[in-house]
């Protein structure tokens, strides 16, 4: 009896110690969370993430620190999170070309990314803008593919395995057209190129064009998104155009690790909802090229999956390669 009564006593003890016992709903969280950013302070990534922390912080009720981790396109913050305890203190700010490009397009390490996180929500989607020269002859999306199909055109983005480096060769598949991929190490290479008539044109995202396309150097052909962007109304989408498969210009969302219970899963993903539904939240996202997007862990996980799918039919088609 006395046994039963000090094995009952220290199971309850257990429970109540910090990082033993199940974590509870109602009390979650109880301390710092952590945010891994997988990529160096100062970037874009970076930026978007410090954002949604500090407004999550007034919602969840305690500090959200952001943690650099950089490396490995991504990899060794992504598995970092992926390793620590599912309890629900530790996030990975994710990208698309973290978790949907590289494990497909690098693999080894990276591939099992895939198959490691727990879906919390979206939080922002950027667009992808094909554009070219103001003074070019084509006008129009139409007139592009006309003019790629009677000899091929070159296409500058910001790099080999990039969402607009597949997004261009997805296109070129659906449209039929030829286009060469020309990669810079940043959209401002592509447009100097583009803009001295090196390239025809250049697929990058809004945020990188804005300037040329408010100044009318530069004219938007499509946007690869969902709608077309407020600020820039008069640039047809893809799906527009004909060719609604390019929809997907990359997206950032939060995941926690595998095995973390669903009601925290949950607690997390109504927190930042709430955090993204700010009209504060909207007009900054606006002012680095980004838009707010409220999801359930339910629609990330299928938005993952269909990154996933792209990348790996874009892969199948042009044989891309980065494992080396």
């Amino acid at each position: 009896m006395l046994r039963r009564a000090f094995m009952t006593a220290a199971v309850v003890i257990a429970a109540s110690l910090p990082g033993l016992g199940a974590v509870r709903a109602d009390t979650y969280p109880s301390r710092p969370v952590t945010l891994v950013v997988p990529f160096s302070a100062g970037g874009g990534t970076d930026i978007l993430a410090r954002m949604v922390a500090k407004e999550l912080e007034t919602v969840l009720l305690q500090p959200v620190v952001v943690d650099n981790r950089p490396g490995a396109s991504g990899a060794v913050g992504a598995e970092n999170v992926m390793r620590s305890p599912p309890d629900g203190y530790k996030l990975l700010f994710g990208t698309s070309s973290v978790l949907a490009i590289a494990p497909v397009l690098q693999g080894g390490p990276a591939a099992h990314l895939i198959d490691g996180f727990t879906p919390v929500s979206l939080v922002a989607t950027t667009a992808l803008v094909l554009a070219v020269p103001q003074n070019s002859k084509i006008r129009t999306l139409q007139d592009f593919v006309a003019a790629s199909k009677a000899g091929a055109l070159t296409y500058g983005t910001f790099g080999i395995g990039s969402t607009p480096h597949l997004l261009g060769e997805l296109f070129a598949q659906e449209s039929g057209t030829k286009l060469v991929h020309i990669p810079y190490k940043g959209a401002s290479q592509a447009l100097s190129d583009v803009s001295g008539g090196h390239i025809e044109s250049v697929f990058l995202t809004v945020t990188a064009l804005a300037g040329s396309l408010k100044d009318h150097s530069m004219r938007g052909l499509a946007v690869a998104d969902t709608e077309r962007l407020p600020q820039f109304p008069d640039i047809p989408t893809f799906g527009d155009a004909g060719y609604p498969g390019l929809d997907d210009g990359g997206w950032f969302g939060i995941f926690l690790p595998k095995g973390v219970p669903a009601d925290i899963r949950d607690r997390l993903s109504k927190a930042i909802g709430k955090v993204l539904t700010s009209e504060k939240v909207a007009r900054e996202f606006t002012t680095v090229g980004m838009t707010a997007q409220v999801s359930t862990p339910e629609q990330l996980q299928a938005r993952w999956d269909a990154s996933v799918k792209m990348v790996r039919n874009v892969q199948a088609t042009t044989h891309i390669d980065m494992s080396k």
